[in-house]
């Protein structure tokens, strides 16, 4: 990439490494304990069962996100009931617009895969993202495509969908300030990392 991009503003504060370690910590007492029960309420709530594994990873995603906003003097389980019932509900009416098929048309996406004033939360930048997954992850994001690579970087780092577009734009990557072509490399993106990492973010075996 030849222009280097600016890291994304953060809707909370910068997640360091000490901070990266508090949340491990968080995640590893109050939610891999009751993955299994995250597991079924992703089956209960998931309208599509195909969807299951996928909505399963982001809940648990988004679990470790926000993990410091859970009262330890509350019950977990119905914290983690009303977080996952909430996301997966949001997801599937998100899906419900649209069915994605093998043969993906960019006009064919639309508005479904990303709202295009969405933040991550993570605030990550493109420069130190290997800190925050493990070999898997990183091998399966090392095969991608860089056209792929970068769009999915660049979104996971926070950046909005027309910051994106700016971006690749300047370094070369996109030839034409067109945002469905934004919205085509992440959908393909994320479809190639599902297939070779399950939901646990370990490589697949078969």
């Amino acid at each position: 990439m030849e222009t280097k991009p600016r890291q994304a503003s953060c809707p909370v504060k910068y997640i360091d490494a000490e901070s990266a370690a508090r949340r491990t910590v968080l995640f590893e007492k109050y939610v891999i304990p009751h993955r299994n029960l995250v597991y079924k309420l992703c089956i209960k709530y998931t309208a599509n069962p195909e969807d299951i594994d996928d909505n399963y990873v982001e809940v648990l995603t988004n679990f470790f996100k926000y993990i410091e906003t859970y009262d330890p003097t509350k019950s977990i389980q119905t914290w983690l009931h009303i977080v996952t019932k909430r996301y997966i509900i949001d997801a599937d009416s998100k899906r419900s617009h649209m069915k994605f098929s093998d043969n993906l048309k960019v006009s064919d996406i639309g508005d479904t895969i990303l709202d295009d004033d969405e933040i991550n939360a993570n605030c990550m930048s493109v420069e130190n993202y290997r800190q925050y997954y493990n070999d898997d992850i990183l091998e399966a994001l090392d095969s991608l495509e860089p056209i792929y690579k970068e769009a999915l970087l660049l979104q996971q780092a926070g950046y909005k969908l027309h910051e994106i577009m700016d971006i690749t734009y300047k370094s070369g990557s996109l030839k034409t300030r067109n945002i469905e072509t934004v919205k085509s490399r992440l959908f393909l993106a994320k479809k190639k990392m599902r297939k070779m990492i399950n939901r646990d973010g370990e490589k697949r075996t078969n």
